[in-house]
């Protein structure tokens, strides 16, 4: 049976409409799969970036992030940047070389990466990003970070 419209064709804009339910109906059936603590990838769970990569501050020249069971952080993606963008030094515990089946040889964290600035400012802005075991990979992740002295 074929479908009828506007004098015996099918509009560009019926086909568009369609395809949009179509979307619409895939997007719906993707948000079903998401399980309780975060988004399911291969009929596993994820736990939210924010569970994955917990940051601390506990002075005002360190930063920590503890790195959750079966996720990693790239080293060459964690920055801490002031306030006007510039990328300042710090002093990192040491990476592992980890063998990226996109990247190949590239260091990571895992368990926790212990960070010291050097001339840390009052306020600080960090971005990371790291994956999951499973192959995931959260998008890059960004917080700021204030001092008080």
């Amino acid at each position: 049976m074929m479908l009828q419209y506007d004098n015996g064709r099918v509009s560009v804009q019926r086909v568009i409409s369609s395809f949009l339910v179509f979307a619409c109906v895939l997007a719906a059936s993707f948000v079903q799969a998401q399980g309780p603590f975060g988004s399911s990838f291969g009929g596993l769970d994820l736990i939210p970036a924010e569970q994955a990569f917990t940051v601390s501050h506990p002075k005002v020249n360190v930063i920590e992030i503890s790195i959750a069971d079966g996720t990693y952080l790239y080293d060459e993606r964690t920055i801490v940047q002031n306030e006007a963008g510039a990328i300042l030094k710090t002093s990192r515990s040491t990476a592992e070389i980890y063998d990226d089946p996109l990247f190949g040889p590239t260091p990571i964290h895992t368990n926790k990466l212990r960070m010291v600035v050097t001339d840390a400012p009052d306020l600080m802005v960090l971005t990371f990003q790291g994956c999951a075991d499973i192959g995931f990979c959260y998008p890059p992740q960004q917080t700021e970070l204030s001092f008080s002295r």
